[in-house]
């Protein structure tokens, strides 16, 4: 749900979970033995969260700080054999332009000289 995707993982309960799985507030209960796995994990992400061990959004956040470095890299390089592919483009067409003209050029005084 929108309002939990930023939500410290401290805060993470069991009705929070209940209500991301689809369900009401009160469905994930200790007395369900099925529920157990699973409120045993939100009980040892919020209690992670709260010895400091929580800080892997801070590691995320660096990780994908350092890729947004990479890929800004990456498109800098990109962006500079764009430009000198299209310049290597643009004089081939300049030059293949000049060859035409100079073919018809020499096709008409072919043509001059015949007549």
């Amino acid at each position: 749900m929108p309002e939990h995707v930023s939500l410290d993982l401290s805060k993470r309960t069991a009705s929070i979970g209940s209500l991301e799985a689809g369900f009401n507030r009160g469905y994930l209960k200790k007395s369900r033995k099925v529920h157990l796995p699973i409120l045993a994990k939100i009980e040892a992400c919020r209690a992670g969260a709260n010895k400091g061990c929580g800080s892997s959004n801070g590691k995320s956040i660096k990780r994908l700080e350092d890729k947004v470095v990479l890929l800004e890299k990456e498109l800098a390089m990109v962006s500079l054999q764009r430009d000198r592919v299209l310049t290597q483009n643009l004089q081939l067409w300049a030059r293949v332009r000049e060859l035409e003209l100079v073919e018809r050029q020499n096709t008409s005084r072919q043509v001059r000289l015949h007549n």
